[in-house]
Parts: structure tokens; sequence; C-alpha cells
């Protein structure tokens, strides 16, 4: 699918995409398959809370009929219900990453006061 696909800053390649565990998370990190740069997802802080805002909205409709399809024994629903829930969650994840690849110039500030395993 084209909209969770970007291609690299730095080398144009086509066909990037994030890890598919990565749509909750606040930032995504990958390598990219052509020139081996670690490619990172920074969206904008206002976008990841409009995220965060928008799944629990989502979660909070789908309380009711998961409750409606558990009490009533009718599994086939109650598992369409949770499929459509992980579908609504994850691809505005994926997509958010997907819009927003940027290759760091610094080294990688997580890794900058740590400590090296011998």
């Amino acid at each position: 699918m084209r909209l969770m696909t970007f291609t690299c800053p730095l080398c144009a390649a086509a066909g990037q995409r994030f890890p598919l565990h990565s749509a909750g998370k606040r930032q995504a990190r990958t390598a990219c398959r052509g020139c081996g740069v670690v490619l990172r997802s920074d969206p904008r802080l206002g976008m990841h809370t409009f995220y965060l805002l928008y799944t629990q909205f989502i979660a909070m409709l789908a309380v009711f009929p998961v409750i409606w399809a558990y009490t009533l024994g009718r599994w086939f629903w109650l598992a369409a219900i949770l499929a459509l829930l992980s579908v609504l969650c994850w691809l505005p994840g994926m997509i958010r990453h997907a819009r927003s690849p940027i290759v760091r110039a610094t080294p990688d500030p997580n890794r900058s006061y740590a400590r090296r395993m011998p």
C-alpha cells in the first residue's frame, strides 16, 4: 500500500517501510534497504497526541459492541469488531510514521550516554 511506504531522503530508494509493530510508538526506526542508513520517524508531538486521542475514542466506541457480542456469545461478531478496531488504530499509525521520515545528521541521542557492553 503506497500510503505506508516512502522513499529514503538520502538515496531516494523507494518502497521503504517502518515495522508494523511500531504503529503505536512515538518514534519508529528502520534501516534503508538501499544505503543502510538508519531512518527515523519523527512526527510532531501534536500529531502524536491527536493519534492517541483518536485511538482512545475508537476504543471507547468499540466497548459497547464488544460487551454485546461477548454476553450474547456471538464470537464471529466479537472477532470482527476486534479486527476492525485493530485496523482502525493500526492504519493511521503506520501512515503517520510514513509521512515523517528523517535521517539524523548527528549521532543517536538515545545512545549518547549509554555504556558500551564488552
